[in-house]
């Protein structure tokens, strides 16, 4: 179930967007961008063909602004719109190979597609919160930075001060503790 605040921010900035708002837009993308994003790359693993999707569903949602006022169930046809956008973008194939080395964050390990697949299931969502609680400050920081933020380990060696090993060796650490909690 969605936020009921998520929800007002929604509908307020899609009347925005409808109304001609530029800013509307913005917001409407920020609200989405990042479901849309994990939705994309699940289905394509493919982050350019994703990413381009996503700013060519915002443009077309631009150009129909006017149509959108009687939207419903917005987040439902933001979904359908931008999976008919992948699928022609990328020439109906199910799933486009990508590149591991260029794209190393989007190698998933079971415990990374049970984050993605967090926001749906409020148990696990309960029990990730309380496995979160058994790691360090520093393991939780760096979780936070790579799962949460989506941040890459030389990223997050910059902007905490470590080696990128000694991030990568954290996390590793951090992983193991939180798929001990989670089982």
């Amino acid at each position: 179930m969605m936020n009921p605040h998520r929800h007002e921010k929604i509908e307020k900035n899609w009347q925005l967007l409808a109304g001609g708002d530029r800013q509307g837009l913005y917001e409407c993308f920020d609200l989405f961008y990042d479901d849309l994003f994990r939705l994309g790359v699940s289905l394509y693993r493919d982050v350019d063909l994703v990413q381009g999707c996503i700013n060519e569903l915002f443009l077309e949602l631009w150009k129909i602004r006017e149509r959108l006022t009687g939207v419903q169930n917005i987040q439902q046809y933001v979904i359908t719109i931008f999976k008919r956008i992948l699928y022609k973008s990328s020439n109906g194939r199910k799933e486009v190979q990508f590149n591991e080395a260029a794209h190393p964050e989007l190698t998933q390990s079971s415990y990374e597609e049970m984050l993605i697949e967090i926001q749906t299931d409020e148990g696990v969502k309960a029990r990730l919160q309380l496995a979160l609680k058994q790691l360090s400050g520093r393991q939780l920081q760096l979780v936070q930075l790579r799962y949460f933020e989506g941040r890459g380990f030389k990223e997050i060696a910059e902007v905490t001060g470590l080696t990128e090993r000694t991030v990568y060796n954290t996390l590793h650490n951090a992983l193991q503790v939180l798929r001990k909690e989670m089982n």
